[in-house]
């Protein structure tokens, strides 16, 4: 093997290796809600440039109301981010941080549990735009079947309703604010029954695949860098 054979070879090996990477980057969530990690809820939750709020739709006859909640991230098997009602009760477990729990005891916001219910629903607000590729899906700590409808609003998309294919709802495309429905009851089952409606039940929002452009971009440069020596070796023959 000559030179030129061993530079191209080692471009072209260069190309696999990165595209692999990057494959291996873009399989794994950047935002994992699904991680062993304290429970906690408030009103946002911040996850470095991610804030994530809570919200409960209220149909009050002639205008719809949003109500805030408080965003919770139930941590442990097949669990993630989900609506508490209320708030969140810091003496369950003897005042644990990792067992924090939505507030059950008295009052109106009795038997909210944390998972996303009934017209409950997770707004996303990112620093800055980003090219989110999918987001997981959980049901009542197991996977969620396949061809399970969830309601989704993006900022640069407007409403859209995903079927959910191996634990997943797939975008694909640049925004800075989304918004995940959990199950519609009343007033927003009948609005939206015509393509808009949701059969999601006991939702959990599992992690958030963001795209890494700077990777995306050291791929491209190494494919240049391979026809590059694919022209070398050309030019040499």
């Amino acid at each position: 093997m000559n030179r030129n054979q061993s530079k191209l070879l080692q471009s072209l090996a260069g190309v696999v290796m990165l595209s692999m990477a990057s494959l291996s980057m873009a399989a794994s969530y950047t935002y994992d809600f699904d991680a062993d990690e304290n429970e906690r809820g408030g009103q946002p939750l911040n996850f470095g440039d991610l804030n994530v709020y809570g919200g409960h739709l209220i149909d009050n006859g002639s205008y719809v109301e949003l109500e805030s909640a408080y965003a919770y991230l139930d941590a442990g098997t097949k669990s993630g981010l989900g609506v508490c009602k209320g708030s969140v009760d810091n003496s369950a477990g003897g005042g644990s941080p990792s067992a924090n729990k939505c507030f059950t005891s008295t009052g109106g916001w009795a038997s909210s549990d944390d998972n996303m219910q009934v017209n409950e629903v997770l707004g996303f607000v990112f620093d800055a735009a980003k090219i989110i590729s999918n987001v997981g899906i959980n049901g009542a700590h197991e996977d969620m079947p396949d061809g399970t409808k969830i309601l989704v609003w993006t900022d640069t998309g407007g409403f859209d309703l995903l079927e959910v294919i191996a634990g997943k709802i797939s975008l694909g495309f640049e925004l800075t604010e989304m918004a995940i429905f959990g199950p519609l009851g009343g007033w927003y089952a009948n609005q939206w029954k015509w393509g808009r409606g949701t059969t999601a039940d006991q939702l959990y929002i599992a992690g958030i695949n963001a795209v890494p452009i700077p990777a995306a971009a050291w791929l491209f440069g190494s494919a240049l860098l391979g026809l590059t020596g694919l022209r070398r070796r050309k030019m040499a023959v």
